[in-house]
C-alpha cells in the first residue's frame, strides 16, 4: 500500500484527473471537487485542503504550485493553456446562449446544460458546445426531433468532418429517468461522475437542475465538498413572459391524446433514419449508446474507460515512487 494519507490520496485523485485535460487547479477547485472515488471521510475544509498542500511531504514531491495553481511536476505549460482556453470558452458559451434563447420557446424542455470541458471553461479552438438536454416525460423524442430542425435551420448542427463552434445534442433524458448511475460503464466510471460534478444549466424550468442532483445521492459519496450551483446571468438564459406563454400554449395542445400520437410517428421516423451500428449497440446492451422513451444517447466513441485507464496508470506510476 501506498504511504499516502486520505486527503493526500483525494487531493492527487483531483489533480491528476483534471490533468488529464490539460487543467490546472486552484486550492478552491480542488476543495469543490475532491474526488474520494466513493471512499468514505473525504469532506476536509478548504482550510485542511490548503494545509496539507503547503506542508504535506508527499505533495511537495510531486505538484507544483505557481500562480495560484497546483499542477504536476512538470506541467507548468499548462497555466497558459487554461487561460488560453477560458478567453475560447467564453466565445463558446455566447454561442451557446444564441441558441438557447431560441431553443427556450419550445415544449417539454426541462433542462438544457453545458457539458464536457466546455462546462469548466476548457474548451478548445475545435471543439463543438455539448448540450445534455432533460425532456418532460413522454416527449422526448418531440423534443429531440424540434431541436434537431433549429440547429440545423440555424446551421449549427455538426457535420461530421468539422464540428467547431457546431451544437452537439447527443445525450438526452426524460424527467422520469434522472438516476445516471444506471448508465455507468462500471463501478468505476470516473469519467460521467465528473461530468456530472462539472454541468452547467443554462436554461432550466421547474428547478430541474435540483431534481437531476437529487436523483443522483451518489455522487455525494465521491465529492464530499460537492454543492449544486447554479451559473450565473452571465451564463444563464432565463424565461421571460412572452416565452413562458408560448412554450406553455404548445404543451396544452400536445400533452393529450395529440401528443401522444405525434411522440409515436416522430419516433417511428426518427429510428427508422438511425444508423444501423447506433440500434445495434442499443440492442446489445451497450451503454455508448442508448435508444429508449425516456433515454437517448449516442456515444459511439464513448472514451471514458480510455480516461479511466489513463487516470489510474497515471496515480499508479506517481505513487509507486513513494
Amino acid at each position: 500500500m501506498y504511504n499516502i494519507n486520505y486527503i493526500e490520496f483525494f487531493i492527487l485523485n483531483t489533480v491528476i484527473y483534471f490533468d488529464l485535460f490539460d487543467y490546472p487547479l486552484t486550492s478552491m477547485e480542488i476543495h469543490q471537487y475532491l474526488y474520494s472515488g466513493g471512499m468514505y471521510g473525504g469532506n476536509f475544509s478548504l482550510a485542511e485542503i490548503e494545509d496539507s498542500l503547503k506542508n504535506s511531504p508527499v505533495l511537495s514531491k510531486l505538484l507544483t504550485a505557481e500562480r495560484g495553481f497546483y499542477i504536476l511536476n512538470g506541467r507548468n505549460n499548462i497555466i497558459d493553456l487554461r487561460l488560453e482556453r477560458y478567453n475560447l470558452a467564453a466565445i463558446k458559451y455566447k454561442l451557446a446562449k444564441r441558441a438557447v434563447r431560441i431553443f427556450k420557446f419550445l415544449p417539454f424542455i426541462k433542462l438544457i446544460a453545458v457539458c464536457n470541458s466546455l462546462s469548466f471553461n476548457n474548451a478548445r479552438e475545435e471543439s463543438d458546445i455539448d448540450l445534455f438536454i432533460i425532456t418532460s416525460k413522454g416527449r422526448l423524442w418531440i423534443t429531440r426531433l424540434a431541436l434537431i430542425i433549429i440547429i440545423t435551420l440555424l446551421g449549427l448542427r455538426p457535420p461530421k468532418e468539422k464540428a467547431k463552434d457546431k451544437i452537439c445534442l447527443s445525450f438526452y433524458a426524460a424527467e422520469d429517468n434522472l438516476d445516471l448511475s444506471e448508465i455507468k460503464i462500471d463501478k468505476d466510471d470516473i469519467y460521467l461522475d465528473f461530468w456530472l460534478a462539472t454541468l452547467q444549466p443554462i436554461y432550466q424550468r421547474e428547478n430541474c437542475y435540483a431534481k437531476l442532483i437529487g436523483a443522483n445521492p451518489w455522487l455525494q459519496k465521491y465529492f464530499p465538498n460537492f454543492l449544486a450551483q447554479e451559473p450565473g446571468d452571465r451564463l444563464r438564459v432565463s424565461d421571460t413572459g412572452f416565452s413562458k406563454a408560448i412554450y406553455k400554449s404548445k404543451e396544452y395542445i400536445l400533452r393529450g391524446v395529440i401528443g401522444n400520437w405525434l411522440e409515436d410517428k416522430v419516433k417511428k421516423i426518427q429510428r427508422k433514419l438511425m444508423s444501423q451500428r447506433k440500434k445495434d449497440m442499443a440492442v446489445i446492451g451497450d451503454k455508448r449508446v442508448i435508444i429508449t422513451d425516456s433515454m437517448l444517447k449516442f456515444h459511439e466513441t464513448d472514451r471514458r474507460l480510455e480516461y479511466l485507464e489513463k487516470f489510474e496508470k497515471k496515480r499508479d506510476s506517481l505513487l509507486s515512487q513513494y
